[in-house]
């Protein structure tokens, strides 16, 4: 799929258009040393499109659910593909054949959300649509959607969000795949939308200031729950970034903070730069495992680092041996 003309695909089905002191890193060693096995719950990571390409896939031994992002719906019902490329597939294939990981498609996103409103309005738009992601699916051995629409602008959409939910589950359940909501804690979603999702993935970060404190992720928790999520469902979405406390728009990839600042693992500001470091992700990740949550989600993989300070490793060392986690970590 090379060249100008190829560049936004559409799919036609049907007839429609388809770190710190010594002691602390010594511990966080031992926590890394430790043999990657199966979760006891969910470690979702998303992987971008633009990220692919730098990646180091022994990363993916350490999560269970991989979410690639993302492809668009058009506001007829297609699905628009401009964003992944032959190689693309041909690699997240061969990745999840060797960690035998869930590969998840991600649907939308920020700045690729335009064409949900009317394709979920419309029962035609929408059933191609439906169609069209269940045979990409099949034909690309994916098992499951992530849906990603940022964001609804009334009760209107939001219902019309809950049928495309409820008709994707329906259309899925014979192959046994998944079906995944992400929202911000203040969206709303009516009740046929959670209980058509298996996962709803809470984006528990970008809030003003300090972005996302352990405080605020289990207030979002509580106000998704509170909205009728089931908690078996709610997976807590973490982030592998930064943002500045004054200027918003500004933020660096955990990566860039370590390389730059080189902070201790309690640490979670350096020069006016909020992110989540070692100490708080293990909070972070021993409240959902405690709390029954549905797993643990982050945004996104190719912001960590691959070396003692990686801030995936100590989610998975948290979720497979919970112990060796210090009482108040």
């Amino acid at each position: 799929m090379g060249g100008r003309t190829l560049n936004r695909i559409i799919l036609m089905l049907g007839g429609g258009a388809l770190v710190g002191s010594a002691a602390a890193l010594s511990e966080i060693r031992t926590q890394n040393a430790a043999p990657m096995s199966q979760s006891a719950i969910p470690i979702i990571g998303y992987l971008p499109d633009y990220r692919i390409a730098g990646l180091d896939p022994s990363v993916c031994s350490s999560v269970t659910d991989l979410i690639y992002f993302s492809l668009e719906p058009t506001s007829d019902g297609a699905l628009d593909l401009s964003h992944l490329q032959p190689e693309t597939l041909a690699r997240l294939r061969e990745w999840k054949q060797r960690d035998h990981f869930r590969l998840l498609v991600a649907l939308g996103g920020w700045g690729r959300s335009d064409g949900f409103g009317a394709m979920a309005a419309d029962n035609v738009s929408r059933g191609r649509f439906v169609q069209a992601l269940t045979q990409f699916c099949q034909d690309n051995q994916f098992d499951g959607a992530d849906f990603d629409w940022e964001h609804p602008k009334n009760a209107a959409e939001e219902d019309a969000y809950a049928r495309l939910l409820s008709d994707t589950k329906q259309a899925f359940r014979p192959h046994g795949w998944l079906v995944s909501v992400t929202l911000a804690a203040w969206q709303k979603l009516p009740k046929e939308g959670f209980e058509a999702a298996d996962r709803v993935q809470v984006m528990a970060y970008d809030h003003d200031g300090r972005h996302s404190t352990f405080d605020a992720a289990r207030a979002d928790v509580d106000q998704i729950a509170g909205q009728g999520a089931p908690r078996r469902k709610i997976c807590l979405g973490v982030p592998f970034y930064g943002r500045d406390m004054k200027q918003f728009e500004q933020s660096q990839t955990y990566s860039e903070i370590v390389r730059r600042y080189h902070p201790a693992p309690d640490v979670d500001e350096v020069e006016g730069v909020y992110f989540n470091g070692i100490r708080t992700i293990q909070q972070k990740a021993r409240y959902a495992r405690e709390n029954n949550l549905g797993g643990l989600m982050v945004w996104e993989l190719g912001q960590d680092t691959t070396d003692d300070t990686s801030l995936l490793r100590t989610i998975h060392a948290v979720m497979s041996n919970p112990a060796i986690v210090p009482a108040g970590g």
